[in-house]
């Protein structure tokens, strides 16, 4: 028993050692690489979110409504 428990912590501590990062570069943030295209082809998931984020947080990422509509106008004309 005295000898397995040493055995065991060392296969534990070796267990979470991994020589290959999880992570995939991400571009920069860009008009030309925050496209439909370019976010598919990134294939680490949490890169791919990372990335998806950072691109709707940029500024100009969100269009202004050019005519928007008075919801409360639409609904009442209805009922």
């Amino acid at each position: 028993m005295k000898k397995l428990t040493p055995l065991l912590l060392t296969l534990l501590a070796l267990a979470g050692c991994d020589d290959q990062p999880n992570s995939q570069a991400i571009p920069e943030v860009s008009d030309t690489n925050c496209t439909l295209e370019v976010i598919s082809q990134i294939k680490d998931r949490t890169a791919r979110a990372e990335f998806a984020g950072q691109c709707s947080r940029r500024p100009g990422a969100i269009q202004p409504t050019e005519q928007p509509k008075n919801w409360l106008e639409l609904n009442s004309s209805q009922g």
